[in-house]
């Protein structure tokens, strides 16, 4: 039970995992936030809102947020692919995967179309998972270099190297499973059914 198969599985699933706690960063879980900046007593940004941290109070749980003069709405609104499309793809994507191995997972046959269809999956949940990476860091760089310029410190919170996280581990996965299936897994190894007698 404890082959490749089901290790790939479980790999996956902790992308999955990672990807999920991404997506509900700030409001939804205070400690988890792109962008911390010292304005107006402390200020934490996540994909649907932003939380004083002086006040502890937080903005409305919605898409798409503006505070002015940093992050305006044509930046925010381009947050509405990150919780939505690119986290939602790539978490999709990586579950399709893990379905597509759970029949090789517990069975002892050895089947190549699975692992053909998960190494396209993972692939492209890596690539939607680094889109969305991207994104992400244009946009919360640009703010916290808007507030520097104003005189105020801010600093890349969890939610930043967790998505990182999550995108590396689905890296890992997609040249994992490129490689085993399109060299075969054995990299200058002998086939177990053939036997040379010289």
């Amino acid at each position: 039970m404890c082959g490749p198969a089901f290790l790939m599985s479980m790999v996956t699933l902790a992308a999955i995992a990672l990807l999920a706690v991404v997506t509900f960063s700030t409001p939804f879980i205070r400690g988890l936030y792109f962008l911390r900046s010292d304005f107006a007593g402390g200020t934490t940004f996540g994909v649907f809102g932003f939380c004083n941290d002086l006040t502890g109070t937080c903005t409305g749980k919605q898409l798409g947020y503006h505070h002015e003069p940093q992050l305006v709405d044509p930046l925010t609104t381009v947050l509405i692919l990150y919780p939505i499309a690119f986290p939602s793809i790539a978490a999709g994507l990586a579950l399709l995967g893990l379905l597509t191995l759970m029949p090789v997972a517990f069975s002892r046959r050895d089947r190549g179309l699975p692992f053909v269809l998960f190494a396209l999956l993972s692939t492209f949940a890596f690539l939607a998972a680094a889109g969305a990476f991207g994104v992400t860091m244009y946009l919360f760089t640009v703010a916290r270099d808007r507030f520097h310029a104003q005189g105020f410190s801010a600093s890349y919170g969890p939610s930043v190297w967790i998505a990182l996280s999550a995108t590396a581990v689905l890296l890992i996965i997609a040249l994992n499973a490129g490689c085993g299936t399109c060299i075969g897994g054995r990299l200058g190894r002998q086939a177990r059914h053939l036997v040379y007698t010289y």
